[in-house]
């Protein structure tokens, strides 16, 4: 997640500009007690290598620009994202290679750097991931940007720290980049912030679980989780209704062990089970034969059946009930898409009778004449009314991590740090 990455980069960077005596901490003079353990030359390798971690954290600042403030530099966020192409355009230095990133470095000043670097490199799929423009709202893409000009702030005394080292690579224009991300950080930091923008960005991709099937509640779990991986594959009408049935037994069952508790969580089971009960009689004319759809109809089976199984007591662990809950939420959240598409795309029609002349062919019983149309007009079912207003879960409103506004706090006071200064992590 961007919170997760952005934080990182924020830790690591906010313990670097507590740090003084550059080159005593790379084994350089610093301190008359203690003999130096580098030669000069070893100092300006030390050196060219944190440039290169330097510059994927700078590449990170530019994307993150890039990603929520595209235009011109009509404003201080344009001016900020020109300066950093120019910096960029003026540095020749290559990005660190992957074993730079992923082997610890001797210094620990050195590895500080490495860690930085490795946030900015994870920190990139984040911007392809949900933390980008377009998909931000205003106060959220004007937090990133805050964050970034932060970032900037930091490298920009930093590399004014560093100078003294033996062939140091400065940035290009550093007091013209400095005054940009400052202006840019106090523009940006008048709004009101959203950190909520923390949750967005990369995540895992959700795997099958393969493991042999647990006991109890778990055993529920493992099949639903399949269930809502399977159903990223849109289903034919009759592998949907085998899934519809499927989360109607889960929740009759559900409800079933939380009737006459205390829990609040019994009456939106039964809600549930009613919802799929008027989907599964309001499909049973759907047809289709597009789409796949046996995995997930197999795994809401074994869902059902081991639901059905379930012991009196099997949900006494309120944390088992959360883990269903919400994985049952994204199950209905994928049910109504599949069923939106479905219909939209005329995917799925309905089977109804047709009024026709019916010729005596001396049968005693003549049934009715029968076709299939798509799920729309003359023929429109209150299938999408219920998915709409009965099934789809509500918005998810997402708070922003607990430590997220605190993190940018001791950022900002490690920018601001001066030798001497009390704050955490002071290592003089």
């Amino acid at each position: 997640m961007y919170g997760e990455t952005s934080g990182m980069l924020r830790d690591t960077l906010g313990e670097l500009l507590r740090q003084h005596r550059i080159q005593h901490r790379i084994g350089g003079p610093g301190l008359h007690t203690v003999p130096e353990t580098t030669t000069i030359a070893e100092r300006a390798a030390i050196g060219e290598q944190i440039a290169r971690y330097r510059h994927g954290v700078l590449t990170w600042c530019h994307q993150a620009m890039r990603a929520t403030s595209p235009g011109s530099r009509s404003d201080p966020a344009g001016e900020l994202r020109y300066r950093l192409d120019r910096t960029l355009a003026g540095v020749q230095v290559p990005l660190p290679t992957l074993d730079e990133l992923t082997t610890e470095q001797a210094f620990p000043m050195v590895d500080l750097w490495r860690q930085a670097a490795r946030a900015c490199a994870l920190g990139e799929h984040d911007f392809d991931a949900g933390v980008g423009y377009g998909r931000l709202s205003k106060a959220q893409s004007l937090t990133v940007v805050h964050d970034a000009a932060d970032v900037v702030r930091a490298l920009v005394s930093l590399d004014r720290r560093y100078a003294g080292m033996p062939d140091w690579q400065a940035l290009t224009e550093p007091g013209r980049l400095g005054r940009a991300a400052a202006t840019c950080a106090t523009w940006s930091g008048n709004r009101e912030p959203d950190y909520t923008v923390d949750r967005r960005g990369w995540h895992p991709t959700p795997t099958l679980v393969e493991q042999p099937p647990a006991p109890g509640v778990e055993g529920v779990l493992q099949a639903q989780h399949n269930l809502l991986i399977h159903l990223i594959k849109f289903p034919d009408a009759q592998n949907l209704r085998v899934v519809l049935d499927s989360q109607r037994i889960v929740s009759l069952e559900t409800a079933a062990r939380l009737t006459g508790s205390d829990d609040p969580q019994a009456a939106r089971w039964e809600r549930r089970t009613e919802t799929y009960e008027r989907l599964v009689h309001q499909t049973r004319d759907l047809g289709g034969l597009y789409g796949k759809g046996g995995p997930a109809a197999g795994q809401g089976a074994l869902a059902a059946m081991r639901a059905e199984k379930l012991p009196a007591d099997a949900l006494a662990d309120s944390s088992q009930l959360r883990r269903l809950t919400r994985t049952s939420a994204g199950i209905d959240e994928r049910i109504c898409t599949a069923i939106e598409l479905g219909i939209k795309e005329r995917l799925y029609f309905h089977r109804v009778d047709i009024a026709a002349v019916e010729n005596d062919h001396g049968e005693l019983v003549t049934p009715p004449r029968r076709e299939w149309q798509p799920v729309t007009g003359p023929v429109q079912t209150e299938l999408l009314a219920t998915v709409r207003q009965a099934l789809r879960p509500a918005p998810i409103d997402h708070q922003p991590p607990e430590s997220a506004a605190q993190n940018r706090r001791d950022f900002e006071a490690a920018i601001n740090h001066r030798p001497g200064d009390p704050g955490p992590g002071l290592t003089g």
